[in-house]
């Protein structure tokens, strides 16, 4: 059903005259409306035959979004037609600009690699804002997902270990992170970081998605409130990260950072971006001395092996500097074996 899901996603967006941005690195894979902007992420644990399950929902891409409070006026990117929108491909992921008269809003899309992995396994979004009136006004920002993983089950789950099922408020010491996990597998899910490595929220919302997407400030909490808002919706969880306005003045610039990515990553603190080509990134991650010599090479032979499964489907883009890599990670994992057989007693 994701594969479908996905398949959908790419035909009604060709049906419309329209043109979506493709990228695959590692576990993960993001399709971007080039006319909205508007993205989906796709996440696989299995690398060699990857069945991708969408992170959050697919189905109707314009439900999770980035708004803006410019003044007294909110503007959605991706909808306000005083807004042109430009996609453009980068060696490390994407790059998405929202240009008006009074603002350029860019978000910046990078793959990255948790410290536990070999491959890319999250996605760094950083939001860039900038004042390009004569004017200062105060900007504030609101990040709206529209989850669905756990909606069978148990919605959200905190670092801490609390579970979240009904409308909750974080604020003030925020955890490292929340969790949309699948109801179907406990170890697949949606990470996003929230205390760590980021810029902190003012505040993080978990509520039902039209209550959210319909507040035109700031979010009135009941506490213990489900998720249902009948006849509309039912179990229809979502999260808003809030970060307050602020002042900017002309020529000023606003930066959000998100990090999010798969639940098996962990933790996306200390991740980094991963290069242009991913066999590089596995050349550098089999000189992590953090790994113990085993774990390494299981994780580097799982990963080479849908690298090389990815070559094989289309070896026209197999490059000489692609073979230099593979045969490196390889001489790698040799001399690492010939060490342990040496070490034998």
């Amino acid at each position: 059903m994701p594969n479908k899901i996905l398949s959908v996603f790419l035909l009604l967006t060709a049906a419309s005259g329209l043109s979506a941005l493709d990228l695959q690195r590692g576990k993960l894979k993001v399709a971007i409306n080039e006319r909205t902007g508007r993205f989906v992420v796709w996440g696989s644990e299995d690398l060699v035959k990857p069945v991708w399950t969408p992170l959050f929902l697919a189905d109707d891409p314009t439900t999770t979004k980035w708004k803006l409070s410019i003044g007294e006026k909110s503007s959605v990117l991706g909808d306000d037609p005083a807004f042109t929108t430009a996609v453009e491909a980068t060696s490390t992921g994407a790059k998405t600009t929202w240009t008006s008269k009074t603002v350029v809003a860019t978000l910046t899309m990078d793959f990255v690699l948790s410290t536990s992995s070999a491959v890319a396994d999250g996605i760094r979004l950083g939001l860039s804002v900038v004042n390009v009136s004569e004017s200062s006004y105060k900007l504030g920002v609101r990040w709206v997902i529209d989850t669905y993983l756990g909606e069978k089950k148990e919605h959200f789950r905190l670092s801490s270990g609390e579970s979240v099922s009904n409308e909750t408020k974080l604020e003030g010491n925020l955890p490292d992170w929340w969790a949309s996990r699948s109801a179907t597998d406990d170890q697949f899910g949606l990470l996003v970081m929230v205390g760590k490595g980021v810029t902190p929220p003012s505040r993080v919302f978990f509520a039902n998605w039209k209550r959210l997407d319909d507040a035109p400030g700031d979010f009135l909490l009941k506490q213990g409130r489900d998720f249902n808002l009948l006849p509309y919706s039912f179990n229809d969880s979502a999260v808003a990260q809030y970060y307050d306005p602020q002042d900017l003045a002309p020529g000023s610039t606003r930066e959000v950072v998100v990090l999010m990515g798969l639940l098996s990553s962990q933790t996306l603190a200390g991740a980094r971006v991963g290069s242009s080509n991913p066999l590089d990134d596995l050349l550098k991650k089999n000189q992590n001395p953090a790994l113990g010599a085993i774990d390494q090479d299981l994780a580097s032979l799982e990963t080479l092996l849908g690298q090389l499964d990815a070559k094989l489907a289309d070896p026209s883009r197999t490059t000489a500097e692609d073979l230099k890599l593979l045969q490196a990670v390889l001489d790698q994992i040799d001399t690492r074996r010939k060490t342990l057989e040496a070490s034998k007693p």
